[in-house]
This record gives structure tokens, sequence and C-alpha cells, in this order.
């Protein structure tokens, strides 16, 4: 059975997922940008390269500072986290719904005439774009449609090819994004975990060298700064608790999964949909809720 395409979702989906993936792009560039620029800054200041008059290393660690500060003021002022999250918050919304109309959840259900299932879907999409203040959604091409014919013709596929639609297309692939998710921060964070022990480890071994004189280098210092850009990365990924709540969402879906032939009817099966996007999306609200 084919499984729609992302290429078939509404075009507020598109927009707001490309606009996302550019906020966080965006976000991370600069906030590496600040903190390698802090970390060089460190490692300069605490050498002394003279050539001629001037001092190289002296120069190198204020023009570090003066990156680490252009990038500062431009986080402060362009918000992109601010367009990563809500984009994400509108995109998650889009299709959500999407996926209700598509397969006849509450509240598209099937009884509904289409006009009216369509109708209703449109002003639920103009309430995400009237509640969107950080970013603009332009949509990816002209030929974008918030109501595609893919769409409709699988909504009017019968109860039981929409429910293989739904469980390929939906569950299936959103437990083996969650668990491939839930590993991949976890291998993350774990390796953040050892590395910043072992810099911590190291700036230890080298305040002792320090204490006895045995270092003229100011090592210790050095060390302290790039463990610190460590762990404000690892605040800004947030490796840990997004392996856990990726964890946990996996189950949940799994737990949706086995009940999925238990609808017989189509308000059954309605209800049945509701329930499963609101678990889904009760993820993407604690995940907004996380990093705001």
């Amino acid at each position: 059975m084919d499984v729609l395409p992302e290429t078939e979702f509404p075009a507020l989906y598109k927009a707001a997922d490309r606009a996302a993936m550019a906020g966080q792009r965006r976000l991370l560039a600069a906030t590496a940008v600040r903190l390698i620029s802090l970390v060089t800054a460190a490692i300069f200041g605490s050498l002394s390269v003279i050539v001629g008059s001037l001092d190289a290393a002296g120069t190198v660690a204020a023009s570090a500072m003066g990156a680490a500060l252009v990038t500062e003021v431009y986080l402060l002022t362009t918000r992109p986290e601010r367009q990563w999250y809500e984009a994400r918050a509108a995109a998650e919304s889009a299709k959500t719904l999407a996926w209700r109309y598509l397969v006849g959840g509450q509240p598209f259900d099937v009884d509904e005439d289409d006009h009216g299932a369509d109708q209703l879907l449109l002003r639920r999409y103009s309430r995400i774009t009237a509640a969107l203040h950080g970013f603009a959604p332009v949509p990816v091409s002209d030929a974008d449609a918030q109501v595609t014919e893919r769409m409709r013709q699988v909504r009017a596929l019968s109860l039981d090819e929409r429910k293989r639609h739904y469980m390929v297309g939906r569950l299936d692939d959103q437990r083996a994004w969650y668990a491939a998710k839930a590993a991949r921060h976890e291998r993350q964070a774990g390796r953040w975990l050892i590395t910043l022990a072992l810099l911590e480890g190291f700036g230890l071994v080298a305040a002792a060298l320090k204490s006895a004189q045995a270092l003229d280098l100011d090592l210790p210092g050095i060390l302290g700064a790039v463990a610190a850009a460590g762990v404000a990365w690892l605040q800004t990924r947030q490796h840990q608790q997004l392996g856990n709540a990726y964890s946990i969402a996996a189950l949940e879906v799994g737990d949706i999964v086995s009940r999925a032939d238990w609808p017989t009817t189509e308000s059954e099966w309605a209800h049945f949909v509701d329930e499963a996007e609101e678990a889904i999306s009760r993820e993407h609200m604690l995940w907004s809720a996380s990093h705001s």
C-alpha cells in the first residue's frame, strides 16, 4: 500500500516544517559560533605571542570575543529559537489535523459531507495561521494546496483501507521515528557526558600540576572554558531530556497500535483516531514547553 507522501500534505504543514528546520539550523549554528568564539578567546587569552610590537594572541582573543558578542546580539534580536518552536508547533498541529481529516477522525467524521469537512479543515488552519507571530508560513511552491486531491482520495476509501493508511503512514511511522530519535539522543548524551567527565578529569590534573608549579600554561582555565562550552551545548541540545521523552512517546504509540483493531464502526474509529492524535499531540506540547 502506498503511503501518502509529505508532498501531498497541506501547504501550511510544508511551509511550517521548512521554517522550523531553518530556525533550528540558525539557532544551532549561531550557538556553535558563539561557544567556539568564547573557547577561542579563553585559549588565546592565556597565551602571549609577540609579533613586533603587537600581541597576536591578544588580538585573536579580542577578535573572538567580538565574534561572540556579535553572535549574542544576533540571537537576542532575531530570536531563531522562537521561529523554530513556533513553526514546529504549527507544523505538528497542521499534520494532526490533516491525519484526522484523511482517515475520518474527529471532528472530521466521514458522516459529514466532503464540502463541510473541507471547510472545517480550512477554518482550523486559519486559526493556526492567525496565531503565528514569530514567522510567516511561505508556501514551498505555487502549486501547494491546503486540501490536496490525494487527501480527498484517501478520505473516500473504505474504513479498512483508511485504517491501513493510518497504521502504516501515521502510527508505525511515528513510533519508528520516536524510537530512532530516542536511541540517537541517548547515544549523544552518553558521548557528551563521557567527554565532559574526561575534560573535568584533565582539568583536575592540570590544576594539580599548576599548583605544584610544574605547568606555566593556564591549562585548567582553558579546559574549564571548553567544559563550560560543552555543558552549554548539551543544555541547548537537551539530549537526555529528549531521549527520555521520545522513549516514553514510542511506548505510548505502541500501546495505541495494539488497540488499532478494536474499532469496528465509523464512530468508534473516529473516537480512536481522536485519542491517538491527542496522545501524539501531548508529546509535541511537552517538547514545546521544554524548549520555551
